[in-house]
């Protein structure tokens, strides 16, 4: 498996003629046709979905709100065994993570929080704003009854549903801001996504190995609290300011639903589950649930709506982490300037080109889409065993085609100069399945020590490099010592950089005079009308 220049620039001139022409809408706008739409899907007792949660293809809707990042801290303690990951402890973590994820479904499904994505040990909800001034106070409020809800639902799950077995600590970052809402999954792998610097923030605040609840300034405007500037992310909220702010009140100044109506609801909620769990309709968290096997590569053919907890994988692999860096600040400007429709235009053509990267090209897997990041998993073997050289080695070249279609991309989109891509790689065994809530509902999983580390190498890079973790390093191809630091760290690296150093023969015609003579003429797109209030 390679990746060749020719193929992946008709690709991407295929995706661009293909794109949809984004219809972008205020959410206010969207919800009287959303709510119409849920009305008669209600009368025919068809079933119905959250706001934004699946968008149709070529939707975008602007929208403000309130993101939640909800961490586990102390993660790690349950998924290694003495120090190691082992199947043992991964069972664990994955019955952890099935746990949490379906807590957290439970106390969203009662609140006004709806959820984006779990991804490993972090929930990622949202509450909308309903009026049109912006994020309101009440909002905000919803948003801490919703934590609190979390942590009370959790708490009683650990206690009465495993026996105490997962003693989970919370990290929570939550900022407010206008983000866009788009769509870019269906059947049962929805990707709903809220890009804008308030998501980004919010995951960075969650991002941390103290527990408590982390809030933006502008959340602490909102509540009349002081405000701390460049260390607001380091100091949380008392107790006292999240029971007294998540207490909303109606005009008259009455609570509409605080802290003893939120114990009562967590009871009965918890009763229900365990009266699921007694019928059979749902598995007991005691009893260990996972059933693990090797998966023979490639993993491209890994169909997630096959995975269940008793039908899951595990087996050692690359994780990749692949993150637009700059595209906050893009999308951003892109909402302040109205060219909204052009900004997710170009994002639809450069992740799915990401994707044919990585399953086409070099028959990996992708997890999820993260925002403007891409999480893939990439193996090299047999059907009972990996080979971690071949492994690593066609991860690299992967980074690498990642790198020359991004430049393709660039090219062939324009005004995307400001862009760059940072990817990190780690190799480890990792568990594969599907948990929380059963159905469409249910959540795409790949968790472990390289998964993190593959993000930290990510988070790690600058705009443009390439870093391995340890392991990776470890038993990398000798060769790619020309490229690569002692750390691992490339500042750039194109596929052609990678075949060379590998004596991989590209089978492409490598000139930058091919590209641009197959780029076609293109007249100027006109720009959108469209202005966020």
């Amino acid at each position: 498996m390679a990746w060749n220049e020719a193929t992946a620039l008709a690709r991407i001139n295929k995706l661009k003629g293909e794109a949809p022409d984004f219809d972008v809408q205020r959410f206010e706008d969207y919800k009287r046709l959303y709510e119409a739409d849920m009305a008669i899907r209600a009368a025919r007792d068809q079933p119905t979905t959250p706001p934004l949660f699946s968008l149709p293809r070529g939707k975008a809707v602007v929208v403000d709100t309130v993101q939640i990042y909800i961490a586990i801290t102390n993660y790690d303690d349950f998924r290694l065994e003495e120090g190691r990951e082992t199947e043992a402890s991964h069972e664990r973590a994955m019955r952890l993570l099935h746990l949490y994820y379906s807590a957290a479904d439970r106390a969203i499904e009662a609140s006004a929080a709806q959820r984006v994505d779990f991804h490993s040990g972090r929930v990622h909800a949202v509450v909308l704003e309903r009026g049109k001034q912006g994020v309101s106070r009440d909002t905000v409020a919803e948003a801490l009854a919703f934590v609190d809800d979390f942590k009370r639902v959790a708490d009683a799950a650990n206690r009465e549903l495993a026996k105490s077995e997962f003693t989970a600590e919370f990290r929570i970052g939550i900022d407010v801001g206008t983000c866009v809402a788009i769509n870019n999954g269906t059947g049962c792998e929805q990707e709903p996504m809220f890009l804008g610097s308030a998501a980004n923030h919010a995951a960075k605040l969650a991002f941390g190995k103290e527990p408590g609840v982390f809030v933006s300034d502008r959340v602490r405007a909102l509540l009349n609290l002081q405000e701390f500037g460049v260390i607001s992310e380091f100091v949380g909220l008392s107790e006292t300011d999240i029971a007294v702010n998540a207490a909303r009140q109606d005009a008259g100044g009455h609570l509409v639903f605080g802290v003893q109506d939120r114990q009562a609801y967590t009871q009965d909620l918890v009763a229900n589950w365990k009266d699921e769990i007694r019928r059979g309709e749902f598995p007991n968290f005691t009893d260990p649930s996972f059933s693990f096997s090797h998966r023979e590569p490639p993993l491209r053919e890994i169909d997630y709506a096959e995975l269940s907890p008793s039908r899951s994988i595990r087996m050692p692999l690359v994780s990749m982490y692949a993150d637009l860096s700059g595209y906050t600040d893009y999308i951003d400007k892109a909402v302040a300037s109205g060219g909204i429709r052009e900004a997710v235009r170009a994002l639809h053509v450069i992740r799915q080109e990401f994707q044919n990267v990585v399953e086409k090209d070099f028959g990996g897997r992708k997890v999820r889409f993260i925002g403007d990041c891409i999480h893939a998993l990439i193996a090299e073997g047999t059907r009972t065993e990996t080979d971690e050289r071949k492994t690593v080695s066609s991860a690299v070249q992967c980074a690498g085609g990642l790198h020359s279609s991004f430049g393709l991309c660039k090219l062939v989109l324009g005004n995307l100069n400001s862009l760059g891509l940072a990817i990190g790689l780690e190799l480890g065994p990792t568990p594969i399945s599907r948990i929380g809530i059963r159905g469409d509902r249910s959540v795409r999983a790949a968790s472990s020590i390289a998964t993190t580390l593959s993000e930290q190498m990510q988070r790690e890079c600058k705009d443009n490099g390439v870093k391995l973790g340890h392991r990776a390093l470890r038993v990398a191809p000798v060769a790619l010592e020309d490229l690569l630091d002692k750390d691992g760290y490339a500042a750039s690296m194109d596929y052609d950089d990678v075949a060379v150093c590998l004596s991989v023969v590209p089978a492409q015609v490598s000139s930058p005079n091919y590209a641009r003579a197959h780029v076609p003429s293109q007249s100027p797109q006109p720009r959108a009308h469209f202005k966020p209030e």
